[in-house]
């Protein structure tokens, strides 16, 4: 088996041909949570591709990669899938560039684009003239070219599948390729020296601060008039109603600046997630950690059989639920966060107490201190800490340029930056 597929792989990168039987996708459609399932945009399509085809393309991305790296084509606003980049590292940016506004007295004008369907979108053609544009070995563009060319996909319900239909746009979702590709396909995204930029993936943030709304509003603008017209160039929609904006400012505005994109003005909105975590509009993380908590409590009502007082399991696997599947809803982007207010921080502390009792079978005469060291696990705060304190230990040894012009400074007490949780 294993040496028929290796034969089978070195012939694909030999003719620059993919297999047409690895092309089609099984696409079963998944309710969203709360959703009224006879409404058909209130499902989520999940992708199913060949395990073959999975596999192969891990090679074609090992080539990929060697070029794009090796020429350093990717522009270093993009974090989504690149090597010793997360989304930790895009949020950093994003607050230490609003929280350094803080500091000097400016505010921060936020745009958080809503892009439509990111990969169903793509249009192949101008993909396939960028890989060009980029110079990617002849070859590489060919066999691209036949993994994109001709695929289909039928949608599957239960025991029934639908007749196959044939993708006229867009790169496969599910694919091990095409979270470059799309990286590639908007690689050219307009930016200007008086925003910043944050890309992960296909979420897309634009921010700009001064002490004056009106010249805020005015580089916002700008750098939205040059995004309108490169996406209608690479055939891009932006949803306008789902786009936010949030001006980020100390005190009370009470006259925010005006931001239109597409002659549509963008309301200015009290917080808004991006990449997962909550950023209000004075970053005091009460929002976020509300819902953590809600969060929280809701996997934890799904785990309570196993992890109960009278649940038969043993006591360290129970240990191992809260360590694997729990605490890390309540821990991350902790390195971002992490400098909240004591009082916001205690509320979680309450969370994982109260599940180490319940998972001890503790006593209300029980230290929760004597609890946590008799079963050698630290306590949020301590671990909080510790996985900042490696977060900010490993930036320096990032190559990229845009985690590089991230301010150096020292932590200060009363400073709402988030390095301060290394105080």
């Amino acid at each position: 088996m294993v040496f028929a597929l290796t034969e089978i792989i070195n012939s694909i990168f030999n003719f620059n041909y993919f297999p047409n039987a690895w092309k089609t996708a099984v696409v079963v459609p998944i309710l969203k949570p709360g959703k009224d399932p006879t409404i058909p945009e209130n499902y989520r399509p999940i992708s199913l591709l060949s395990t073959l085809s999975k596999i192969t393309e891990n090679f074609i991305l090992d080539k990929l990669n060697e070029h794009l790296i090796g020429n350093k084509i990717l522009c270093p606003e993009q974090f989504g899938f690149r090597k010793s980049l997360t989304t930790n590292h895009q949020l950093l940016r994003v607050v230490e560039y609003i929280t350094s506004g803080f500091d000097r007295g400016e505010c921060t004008a936020a745009v958080f684009l809503d892009i439509q369907k990111a990969f169903d979108r793509v249009w192949k053609q101008g993909l396939i003239h960028k890989l060009i544009m980029y110079k990617t070995p002849p070859n590489l563009v060919q066999l691209l070219n036949s993994y994109l060319d001709d695929r289909k996909f039928v949608v599957r319900i239960g025991n029934s599948s639908s007749k196959s239909k044939t993708m006229k746009a867009g790169i496969p979702q599910g694919g091990k390729i095409s979270p470059v590709l799309y990286s590639i396909y908007v690689n050219d995204i307009p930016t200007t020296h008086k925003t910043l930029l944050g890309m992960y993936a296909d979420d897309t943030t634009i921010l700009a601060r001064n002490k004056n709304p009106k010249y805020t509003a005015a580089a916002i603008n700008q750098h939205l008039q040059k995004l309108d017209d490169w996406f209608v160039k690479w055939k891009i929609a932006l949803n306008v109603s789902k786009t936010e904006a949030v001006y980020f400012a100390k005190g009370e505005k009470k006259h925010k600046p005006v931001i239109k994109i597409k002659n549509k003005i963008i309301p200015w909105s009290q917080q808004a997630k991006y990449l997962g975590i909550i950023l209000d509009n004075k970053l005091t993380w009460q929002s976020h950690i509300s819902s953590i908590k809600t969060k929280f409590r809701n996997v934890t009502r799904k785990l309570y059989p196993l992890i109960a007082r009278d649940s038969d399991m043993k006591r360290k696997y129970k240990i191992l639920i809260y360590t694997a599947i729990l605490r890390p809803i309540i821990t991350y982007g902790c390195p971002i966060w992490g400098s909240a207010a004591k009082s916001n921080i205690n509320k979680l502390e309450v969370l994982e107490n109260n599940i180490i009792r319940q998972i001890c079978k503790a006593g209300w005469y029980m230290r929760n201190e004597d609890i946590r060291k008799a079963i050698k696990l630290p306590s949020l705060k301590d671990f909080i800490k510790k996985i900042s304190v490696n977060f900010y230990n490993n930036i320096e040894n990032i190559d990229n340029e845009a985690i590089q012009q991230i301010d150096k400074y020292t932590p200060n007490i009363k400073s709402k930056r988030p390095r301060k949780i290394l105080l």
